[in-house]
C-alpha cells in the first residue's frame, strides 16, 4: 500500500542505453530467422512443440498447420474445423496439440506415435 507521499522511481533500464555497446539484459531479434508460409487467412494463433524443432499455427482459413522450423516446411495440414480457428496450443511435454474454433469445437492432435496422427473432436461451446 502506497501513500500519498511515497514516490514511484522509474527505471532506466528500460531506456536504451547511450553507451551504444548493445548489451541487454534481454536479446532482441532484429530480423526473422524464416517465413513460415502457406496460410490463406490470417494467422491468429501459434505455439512451440515441444522440443522446439516444430511449431503449429492457427488461422481463419480453417487449418493448423505444424511446420518444421529449421527447414521452413510444412509438416502437416490440420483440417477438419467448419469455421475459423481461434486458438492453438501446445503441451508442454507430450506431442499434442489443441486447436479450438469458431464452429463450437475443440479438437485434440495426437503426434506421439509418428505413424498415426488421430484427431479427437470435442463438441459443446456456445462461445
Amino acid at each position: 500500500q502506497m501513500s500519498g507521499e511515497d514516490e514511484v522511481e522509474i527505471s532506466d533500464k528500460d531506456e536504451p542505453d547511450g553507451d551504444g555497446d548493445g548489451s541487454s539484459d534481454c536479446p532482441t531479434v532484429r530480423a526473422p530467422l524464416t517465413s513460415l508460409k502457406s496460410h490463406q487467412g490470417v494467422v491468429i494463433a501459434a505455439d512451440w512443440l515441444v522440443g522446439g524443432k516444430q511449431a503449429v499455427t492457427a488461422s481463419w482459413d480453417r487449418t493448423a498447420n505444424l511446420y518444421d522450423v529449421e527447414t521452413s516446411e510444412l509438416v502437416h495440414s490440420l483440417t477438419g474445423h467448419d469455421q475459423e480457428l481461434t486458438h492453438c496450443c501446445t503441451h508442454p511435454t507430450q506431442r499434442l496439440v489443441v486447436t479450438s474454433s469458431r464452429d463450437t469445437t475443440f479438437r485434440l492432435w495426437d503426434f506421439r506415435d509418428p505413424s498415426i496422427h488421430s484427431v479427437n473432436v470435442f463438441q459443446g461451446h456456445t462461445e
